[in-house]
Parts: C-alpha cells; sequence; structure tokens
C-alpha cells in the first residue's frame, strides 16, 4: 500500500513539472511576441519648409517689420531618434530627442543696376518632441499624433551675399545669438504610414507640421519671432 501511494505521488508531481516546463516557454513566448509587434526605435530625417511669423514688439519698441516683411520660407533639415511606445491597443506615446532647425530668406535685385542683396538665416535647437499617437495595424500601420516640443536655443547663423552696382560680389556670416531666447515651445503634429518587414526593420514616411508657439527673440527685440513648418519624414524603425 506504502509503494502504491509512493508511486502515485511520484506520477502527480512529474506530471504538474511536465506541464510548469511545456507552458512557461509558450507563454513567455507569446508575451514577447506582443511586445515585439508593438514597441519600436526609429531615426527619423525630416525636411520642413519653414516661414517666418513676424509680429511687432509693443512691449519695447513700435518698429514697422519694412523689408523683413518680405522673408520668404526655407527648406532645413531636422533629424530625431525616439521610441513609440504602447499605452493601448491602438495608442502609443512617441518620445525622443532631436536636433531641430527653422528658418526663412531673403532675396533682392535692383532693376537699374547690378546691385543685389540676399540672405538666409537658420535656428537651430535641441529638442524633446513628445507626441501621443492613434495607430492601427500590424505590419502595415497607420498613424496619426500630435503633442508638443519644447527645445533649447543652440545656435543662429546668417548667411548673407551681395553685389554691388559694377556687380561685385561679396558675402558674411553672422552669428549673433544673444538676440534668440534660450527656450521655446512648438506644437506638433503628424500623419503617415509605416510598414514592417519580417526582420523586424521597417520604414516610415510620415507629413510633418510644427508651429512655434512661444516668441524665439529676447525680451528687447524690435519683433517678436514665430514660425511654422511642414515638409516630411522617412525613418528607420526596429521593433523589440
Amino acid at each position: 500500500m506504502k509503494s502504491f501511494v509512493f508511486l502515485l505521488v511520484t506520477c502527480f508531481h512529474f506530471s504538474v513539472s511536465s506541464q510548469i516546463v511545456t507552458n512557461n516557454p509558450q507563454q513567455v513566448s507569446g508575451k514577447q511576441k506582443k511586445k515585439d509587434s508593438l514597441s519600436t526605435l526609429y531615426l527619423d530625417f525630416q525636411q520642413l519648409s519653414t516661414s517666418p511669423n513676424l509680429e511687432q514688439n509693443t512691449d519695447f519698441l513700435t518698429i514697422p517689420l519694412g523689408e523683413r516683411a518680405k522673408e520668404t520660407p526655407l527648406k532645413v533639415w531636422s533629424f530625431q531618434a525616439g521610441i513609440c511606445a504602447p499605452i493601448t491597443k491602438h495608442f502609443s506615446i512617441d518620445g525622443g530627442l532631436a536636433w531641430m532647425q527653422n528658418g526663412e530668406q531673403y532675396n533682392w535685385t535692383s532693376n537699374s543696376t547690378d546691385s543685389s542683396y540676399a540672405y538666409t538665416t537658420k535656428y537651430r535647437y535641441f529638442g524633446m518632441p513628445l507626441q501621443l499617437k492613434y495607430q492601427t495595424g500590424k505590419d502595415f500601420v497607420f498613424f496619426v499624433g500630435a503633442g508638443l516640443s519644447p527645445q533649447l536655443f543652440q545656435s543662429y547663423q546668417q548667411d548673407i551675399r551681395w553685389t554691388d552696382s559694377l556687380g561685385n560680389a561679396y558675402k558674411q556670416s553672422l552669428k549673433d545669438e544673444n538676440m534668440c531666447e534660450t527656450f521655446v515651445l512648438s506644437a506638433i503634429a503628424s500623419t503617415g504610414i509605416q510598414i514592417h518587414f519580417k526582420s523586424n526593420y521597417g520604414l516610415r514616411l510620415s507629413v510633418q507640421y510644427r508651429h512655434q508657439l512661444s516668441n524665439g527673440y529676447g525680451p528687447y527685440q524690435y519683433f517678436k519671432y514665430f514660425t511654422t513648418g511642414i515638409g516630411g519624414g522617412i525613418a528607420l524603425t526596429r521593433k523589440f
């Protein structure tokens, strides 16, 4: 009788142990597979056409915009590395670090002589873009998102080119960083598609929009400076 009980207990223990060994890898594998299909690292290359929005700084002096009202959009590159992490089935948080640019350009040519005057201006920032995104799909994903981007000023550069009445050409580069605010805040939005391949690498194509909410110039400058940019981005992605 004791031998029978011992044999029964041994068989039961072996059966339970077999279930634990058999089931756990499946559960871990299932959880890992779900995680791999949702979280994504990316490196995004963006080109935006940015337009200046100048206002008179009536808090300091009321100076007319003058020729600066004739500035036109400038295409600039920005780069971002980040992670898109799920919070629900269709919503995710997209955040990262970015090197961002805004800019504008101006071009004047005389109608009577060979004189001309032109410049391009670029404002560079380190940013931390953060978006809430809605997305649907698994290997072919559509997404739309919106959020904010805090930005720390990095540098200002204006490249000037001009010719005199005889057609002699000149150029100069200005880097007056004292005129710019240290911190600005922008609203951002994006929409596009993302394709995942079997290797877990993928490609993301997007339309990007950025609007600066806070004044980019210091309180004692003649004008208040805001900018709006719209363009596209292409990103390399990796699921994990």
